[in-house]
């Protein structure tokens, strides 16, 4: 589980930066409303970063495509399986991150119609 999660490359840091933001802003939201929105928006934040470095990792993948016969076809796969995990834990953090908001919006009264 480590070693998927190191290779998710730089973006990895990023995405559990923001995280343990997420955390900090949640334990700070136990007695009384902090920044309760940040959570969201953050969560947010780490999904489009998933996103981007999804991206760069299968553009840089398929640039790879001409120089495929000097490249084992499952070193590209691993390539651009190792991209995905960045767009995966993103969404994960952000499934989290909406879970916490939506308990603290309820739980503050927060929330108005």
């Amino acid at each position: 589980m480590i070693r998927i999660i190191l290779n998710g490359g730089p973006f990895m840091m990023v995405l559990f930066i923001f995280f343990a933001a997420i955390i900090f802003i949640a334990v700070k939201n136990i007695k009384e409303p902090y920044h309760t929105n940040g959570i969201i928006l953050i969560g947010i934040f780490t999904a489009f970063i998933g996103i981007f470095a999804t991206w760069l990792g299968v553009n840089n993948a398929l640039n790879a495509i001409p120089d495929i016969s000097k490249i084992a076809p499952h070193i590209l796969l691993n390539g651009v399986n190792t991209a995905l995990i960045t767009t995966f834990t993103g969404g994960v953090i952000l499934l989290i991150s909406t879970a916490t908001w939506y308990y603290f919006i309820k739980k503050h009264n927060l929330l108005v119609v």
